[in-house]
């Protein structure tokens, strides 16, 4: 077994998929596939069940990918640390990230960057915070909710996600599911300051349907999540931000319509980083996403004319 072969293992295992992975590696579907059946002759053992929509490890092939991550994460670091002595930084990428796409994304996202060479630095912040840093150049990519006016800029949007209204069960004794805009009126709410784009979209949204909301504004995000979970009171936020308090039955969710609250996510990168950079972290993104777009968990909805989801 070469470092190579475990690479390439590592991200068809870790994407389900030759072909994605294949366009990540940047080889031919058919070389990536010889190098596996090479590595498993090697091996003398099946590490990858092909069918239908992809593969799915053996036995054995989840044995390897425990213990070849951790390799890789150890030849990494060995990589890290000759930087001092003039190791190229042409291909580290600043990437900022809004809360609820970054606890879905990074995860995956991370160890496949290593695994080609990409080392991604993450900062998380909202999504007004990380367009300033995209535009005054502190950071190299975004990936937040789409924002007005990012000149010189690349933006791809990756999926839409609806805003879902999330309290104490109690709280929804008799509401309906969905939940119409206007019956928020009925709820008490906390939600971020005026100057969050979550609380402007709301804010519009109310003053068109002259709807007047029972709500305190709360910043600090701890100080908002105890509110919710123990005093009574509702926010609207993306259905993932919640997802394993919803599982665990402390917090129910319902979708809001009449009208739906949207908000679409979107990779923003810098036109001035460096190319090969910018489409390794876009070649990464896409089977990720529509792992979790199939998945479904996440409730996240694909964008109208999507063709992204692959998965032989």
């Amino acid at each position: 077994m070469n470092l190579r072969q475990l690479r390439y293992f590592i991200t068809v295992a870790r994407l389900g998929s030759l072909s994605a992975a294949a366009r990540i590696l940047n080889v031919s579907q058919p070389a990536l596939g010889y190098q596996l059946k090479a590595l498993e002759g090697e091996m003398e053992v099946v590490l990858l069940h092909r069918h239908s929509r992809g593969v799915r490890m053996t036995d054995a092939g989840r044995v390897l990918f425990e213990s070849g991550m951790k390799a890789l994460e150890a030849f990494s670091e060995a990589e890290r640390s000759l930087a001092p002595f003039g190791r190229s930084a042409g291909r580290r990428l600043l990437l900022g990230v809004a809360p609820t796409p970054g606890r879905a994304l990074l995860p995956d996202l991370l160890p496949l960057a290593a695994g080609v060479g990409l080392q991604i630095v993450a900062r998380q912040g909202m999504s007004d915070e990380l367009s300033q840093g995209l535009l005054q150049g502190d950071l190299d990519a975004v990936l937040c909710y789409n924002v007005p006016g990012l000149a010189q800029v690349d933006i791809k949007p990756l999926y839409k996600e609806d805003l879902y209204l999330v309290g104490e069960p109690s709280v929804f004794d008799g509401a309906e599911e969905p939940v119409p805009f206007d019956r928020l009126a009925t709820l008490p709410l906390v939600l971020d300051g005026k100057v969050r784009s979550i609380r402007r979209l709301i804010d519009e949204v109310a003053a068109t349907r002259k709807t007047r909301l029972d709500l305190i504004e709360v910043e600090p995000a701890n100080v908002k999540r105890e509110i919710i979970m123990h005093h009574g009171r509702c926010t609207i936020v993306p259905y993932g931000l919640f997802l394993d308090e919803i599982r665990e039955g402390r917090v129910a969710a319902r979708r809001i319509v009449e009208p739906a609250l949207e908000r679409v996510v979107i990779l923003g990168v810098r036109q001035d980083i460096a190319a090969k950079a910018a489409s390794m972290l876009q070649a990464l993104m896409q089977p990720i996403v529509a792992r979790i777009l199939d998945g479904g968990a996440l409730r996240w909805s694909a964008l109208d004319g999507a063709t992204d989801k692959e998965h032989s």
